[in-house]
Formats: C-alpha cells, sequence, structure tokens
C-alpha cells in the first residue's frame, strides 16, 4: 500500500464512512507494517483529543505530508517526529484533519499523474451501474436508497452503486414505474432526454423511448417537478392522478386526442388527467403494463405495433405502409402475438405472417 491508498482508507475510517471491509483492510496493514501502524496511530490520536481550528490548513497540510513522507523507508518513526506531527495536529478540528487528509489524497494522484485536475478526480466518486430490460420482459430493482424501481422492456436505467450529497440522480431511457423513497434532504431526480423529474416521495410512471412521438410522466401520489431540457426556467408541478405529455416532434397530432385539463406554452405539452380502462375496470391506462396488460385507445396501427414488439420481443414491419393508419381500441393480457394480431383482424383488414421473431403486416 502506498501513502495515496492509506490516506484514503484512513479519511474513511476516522470520518465515521468505512465498511467492514475498509477495516479489516487497515487492520491488516497495521499488523503487517509497523510505519502504517504509526502513522494511522498519529492521525487517531489527533481526532480524539483536538482543541482549536487552525485558518491555514494548506500550509499545515504540507508540513503533515513532509513529516509523513520523510518515514515512508523508516521501519520505526522516532518519538521526536512523533511528538511533533501530535502537536501539530492538536492545533486543527476534525474538520481540518479530515480536509487534510482528503488534500493528502490529491496531493500523491497530482504528483504522479503530472497535475491531474481535482474535477476528474471528484468525476470518479460514483461507481455507475446499467441495468438493461430486452423487449418482452420486465424487471425490478431496488435502489441503494430503498427506491423500487419497476422497469418495462427495452428499456435502461443508469444509476450510482450508492448515493451521497444532496440530490439522488438516475437516468433512464424507456419506461420505468418508480416508488421513490421519502428524504426531504436529497430529493430525487430522474433525468431523461427530454425533462427531468424531481421528486421528494412519490409513485410515479415515466415513459420516454427515443422512438415514440411523446414522452410523458404520469403521478399517481405525491408530487412532483418537472423541467424540459430545452426550458430549463419553466417549472411544472403534477399533482396525483395528472399526466404530462410532452412531444417530442414538432407537429401535435399525435397528442390531439389526450383530453387536457390545461394546455401549456404553444402546445408542445399538455398536463390532463389519468385514465381508467372502463367504468367497470379501475386500473390505471398509464400504469397498466405492470399488470401485464397493454391498453390502447383509439391508437394508430403504428404506434400499437411499436408496443407489441416491446411486449413481445418482436419486430414487425408493414409492407403496405397505409396500414400504419388504422385505428384500434382494445386491451391485450394473456393473448399470444399471433392471438393479438387474429384479434386485431375482426375489424380491420390486413394479413400478417410470422417468421420466427419477425412478423411482416400485408
Amino acid at each position: 500500500m502506498d501513502n495515496q491508498s492509506f490516506l484514503m482508507l484512513a479519511s474513511r475510517i476516522l470520518s465515521g464512512e468505512a465498511s467492514d471491509k475498509d477495516l479489516k483492510e487497515m487492520e491488516s496493514f497495521c499488523e503487517a507494517n509497523a510505519l502504517y501502524k504509526k502513522k494511522f496511530h498519529l492521525l487517531k490520536e489527533y481526532w480524539e483529543n483536538k482543541s482549536t481550528i487552525s485558518t491555514d490548513t494548506d500550509k499545515a497540510f504540507q508540513k503533515i505530508m513532509v513529516q509523513i513522507n520523510e518515514g515512508e523507508n523508516d521501519t520505526v518513526v522516532s518519538a521526536d517526529t512523533k511528538a511533533k506531527v501530535i502537536s501539530y495536529f492538536f492545533r486543527f478540528s476534525k474538520v481540518a484533519v479530515v480536509i487534510s487528509i482528503c488534500i493528502a489524497a490529491v496531493y500523491f494522484i497530482l504528483r504522479k499523474n503530472n497535475q491531474h485536475s481535482i474535477a476528474k478526480i471528484e468525476s470518479k466518486k460514483y461507481e455507475w451501474q446499467i441495468k438493461e430490460t430486452p423487449k418482452g420482459a420486465k424487471s425490478t430493482i431496488i435502489l441503494a436508497d430503498g427506491t423500487k424501481v419497476i422497469m418495462n422492456s427495452d428499456s435502461r436505467l443508469k444509476f450510482p452503486e450508492s448515493f451521497s450529497g444532496e440530490t439522488r440522480e438516475v437516468y433512464l431511457t424507456g419506461e420505468a414505474f418508480f416508488d421513490v423513497t421519502h428524504n426531504a434532504k436529497a430529493p430525487f431526480i430522474i433525468h431523461t432526454s427530454k425533462m427531468n423529474i424531481k421528486v421528494l416521495g412519490t409513485e410515479f410512471n415515466v415513459k420516454s423511448y427515443p422512438e415514440d412521438s411523446t414522452s410523458e410522466t404520469t403521478l399517481i401520489r405525491g408530487l412532483i417537478e418537472v423541467t424540459l431540457n430545452d426550458r430549463p426556467s419553466d417549472k411544472i408541478i403534477l399533482r396525483p392522478k395528472e399526466k404530462l405529455v410532452l412531444s417530442n416532434e414538432v407537429s401535435e397530432k399525435n397528442i390531439s386526442s389526450i383530453a387536457a385539463s390545461s394546455p401549456v406554452t404553444e402546445a408542445r405539452l399538455l398536463i390532463g388527467n389519468i385514465h381508467y380502462i372502463s367504468p367497470k375496470d379501475s386500473s390505471i391506462v398509464e400504469t397498466s403494463w405492470l399488470n401485464n396488460k397493454l391498453v390502447f385507445q383509439d391508437e394508430s396501427f403504428g404506434k400499437l405495433a411499436i408496443d407489441m414488439e416491446r411486449r413481445y420481443g418482436v419486430n414487425i414491419r408493414f409492407t403496405n405502409v397505409a396500414l400504419r393508419d388504422y385505428r384500434f381500441t382494445g386491451v391485450f393480457e394473456t393473448e399470444t402475438i399471433d392471438e393479438a394480431l387474429k384479434a386485431l383482424k375482426l375489424t380491420e383488414k390486413f394479413n400478417y405472417k410470422i417468421e420466427g421473431n419477425n412478423i411482416k403486416i400485408y
């Protein structure tokens, strides 16, 4: 272990952020190397006996590093040197020593890598994870803060291994239902290609497939704040059982059928109420996929085909483009892809051919 690794490990332990693995690692190194044991003892003794705060942390750091670095190749640290370092440490608060240790780690990185920027070091702060759900499947993830995310097919979620700081941020492509763990001090933020959704603790659905004509978010419970990437100064607040639909295209023809309670500037987006399948079925259309239902209301065959591709894990191609304008209303739940297409044929005339995962509509 070099000084850089030692100081980073020591900083985690002294600040109370060390894992069991960190503690065992430090114990092991101290048992194997008397020098590391002496170094850690100096830092720990100051930590437990500090009295005043210095105003020149940077200068203090330089002197401390000289003392520690000089003993790098020695097997024993002299009592005189130890006393000087402890005496110097007593001039600082706990905050100061943590800052000094962090600066020390950065110092050794800079010395070895010819002045890499601190910003670059910070960019490696989080270990990002990627979860992808293929077509024809769904998956559930529990994030580090306890937030539950149910991902629809053909979706991708980027999230940190653990959350820290003033916000909890993830990146979504596709569709997912979020049940967010409440934490007023660290709002939860979902980034998509078109909008950002900020929440404190709530249940909501986000649908943002890049190939779709619209992106939308549907609030079931709680409160969310939505900002658009191209208009970051505008903040849209959604109440329970409201949805926001944002056009991904210039034309609004694809969302004209939505009954909006209040149109928002330039008709590029609409705020409306959630929809129920029927008076006899109180299931919410926007989250029906959670119950394995594919609900479509006066939907074009072209748009429905995209939803069917995701649900059944197939590829659908129209050889007769005019068929894409056919419109359908219905619900698929347990039907196979063949059964679903046969049901659609009962209302409109078309033919289809299934070859493995490829389907031709003509």
